[in-house]
Formats: structure tokens, sequence, C-alpha cells
């Protein structure tokens, strides 16, 4: 199949872009490369395994991009500090930029989308999200990606498109930024200079961290998801960590015991608690994580270490 990948040249995107390879598609890449990299995709450009069209999805020529199979849209402002220092912009592209390519389905008939939406969208709950939870988003991020869900359901319900909702929890993994789980990077950007982490809050924050490698997983398997017309579905792994921990996990990781966590004032409306039961994936997409949070933050932190 012929797949419309958007935000494909970035850090889930290039995964995702090196799966459909795998698998025996032939992905079309629309990045306007802000924040993905050529570089994430140049071999598979070079070999002629996916085209790449470089794009920003406000653009309105993306209405006339030929035809496809189906189209997985990942491209979006993702940070959270970015909505806070400038709203409208992230705004335009979350929302306006999610418009453009349901419009485009629309005009050529494609009939499967897979929208990449956000625990952002829960906001501050306090008990273990599911996806019937209230969505109360407490930032502008959290708020266009709820109101990109709305716009797919309408399309879903008034043009028969087959739309999968994937809502990621804390992605981490090889060629990450600050974007996804901001606090790896920082992290491990951190320790290779050999200064202490720090930490915005006390860390008593939880997370539910998922590698990359199993996400790119989960949006295949959602892409052949058509059970029903309109899913929602939470991607997570089902287990926790405080920010506390996952310092200690990288200093051990990073044989830097000594150093000590450095602790700042919390960032406004970031979420304090994050866990989810994944259930409703496993079943329905037959989607399980398969590596565990602690290795493959250990693993990350000393790959990034030996840089």
């Amino acid at each position: 199949m012929k797949i419309l990948v958007t935000g494909g040249a970035g850090f889930v995107g290039s995964h995702l872009v090196e799966l459909l390879i795998q698998k025996k598609h032939v992905p079309i890449i629309v990045d306007n490369l802000k924040s993905g990299k050529y570089s994430n995709i140049k071999k598979f450009i070079d070999g002629k395994k996916a085209k790449f069209i470089k794009m920003d999805i406000r653009n309105k020529k993306i209405l006339d991009l030929p035809k496809v199979d189906a189209v997985i849209h990942l491209a979006a402002i993702a940070s959270v500090v970015e909505s806070i220092s400038n709203p409208t912009y992230v705004n335009d592209v979350n929302v306006n930029g999610t418009l453009n390519i349901l419009e485009f389905c629309k005009k050529k008939k494609i009939k499967k989308i897979v929208f990449t939406s956000s625990a952002a969208i829960y906001g501050n709950l306090e008990e273990k999200i599911s996806e019937i939870s209230i969505a109360n988003p407490s930032t502008v991020y959290g708020s266009t990606k709820l109101t990109g869900e709305q716009y797919c359901k309408i399309y879903s319900d008034m043009f028969g498109i087959n739309i999968t909702v994937l809502r990621p929890f804390n992605i981490y993994g090889p060629r990450q930024n600050d974007t996804y789980a901001g606090v790896i990077s920082r992290f491990s950007d951190r320790l290779n200079e050999n200064k202490s982490p720090i930490i915005f809050g006390d860390g008593n924050q939880t997370r539910d961290f998922i590698h990359v490698v199993d996400v790119a997983r989960a949006f295949y398997s959602a892409l052949k998801y058509k059970k029903r017309i309109f899913e929602v579905f939470n991607l997570a792994t089902g287990k926790s960590i405080s920010i506390n921990e996952l310092a200690k996990i990288f200093l051990i990781a990073t044989n830097k015991p000594k150093l000590h966590v450095i602790y700042k004032k919390a960032i406004p409306g970031v979420v304090i608690k994050s866990s989810t039961n994944p259930n409703k994936i496993k079943q329905s997409l037959q989607f399980k994580s398969s590596i565990d949070i602690k290795e493959g933050i250990t693993e990350f932190a000393k790959s990034q270490l030996s840089k």
C-alpha cells in the first residue's frame, strides 16, 4: 500500500516509516523539517524505499497530492512549553493542519486515517485513566489534540472515513528530542556533560514511558484496524514511574550515582500523574508493549552516553 505519513521525518515518524518499509509498504513522507530531520529518512529515500515531500501540513497544496491508500497523521507541534509561549502557532499547526489532512482524505476519497492524539487531553486526572475518562486538558497543546479528535469524529461520521485515534503517553527512544518525553533527553544531555539532572517540581510526578519501537508497532496495528469506523485507544505500557525513579535509573545506567538531582520550580500546566490501563488496545489491536521501561531507559541512557 501507499501510505502518506505526515511528520514522517520526525522521531516517531521515522521509526514508523522504517516499519512500513519492512512490511513491504511504500511510505509517502510529508514533513516541513521544523523538528524532523532529513537524516532520519535519508537512507530510505536514497534507496527508493520511500518518497519525500517537503511541505507544511497547513499548506493548501496538500489537497493536490496524489491519492494514497491510507494516511497516518503524526505531524504536529507536540511541545507543551511551546503551546504556552506561542499558543496561536501551535493551534494553527495542530488544528488547521489536521483539518487540511481531513479535507485531503475527503477530496481523494481515502478511507483510512490513523490520527495521533495525546494523553495530554486528560489533563490532571488523579485516577487511572481509561478511554472513557473525562477529557479535561490543562494546556493549549492538549486542547488542540482534543479538537483534532473531535474533527476526526465529525469527518468519520459525515464521510464514512475509518479513523483510528491513538493517544500516546510518554514516548522515548533513539532519535528523540525534547518534544517527546523531554525529561529523558534533558537528563541524558546533562549527564553526558557530567552535570546533575534537573527536575521541575518535587519529582513525585509520574509518567508511563513507552519505547518508540513499540509505538511504531501500535500505529501499524491501528492502520489495519477496521472493526469500527471510529475508535480511540490509549497507547502506553500500563506501568508508571516517578521522575525521581527515572533520575535514579539514569544515574546508575551512566555510572554517575554521586551526582545529586537539582530541583526547580514546576512548569505550569504540566500533568502531575499519568497512568492508564492498556486493556482496550491489547484486546482490540492485539498490541502489547514489548520493551520493559527500566531496560529500555537503561539502554537509551548508555547509548547516548557513548556518543
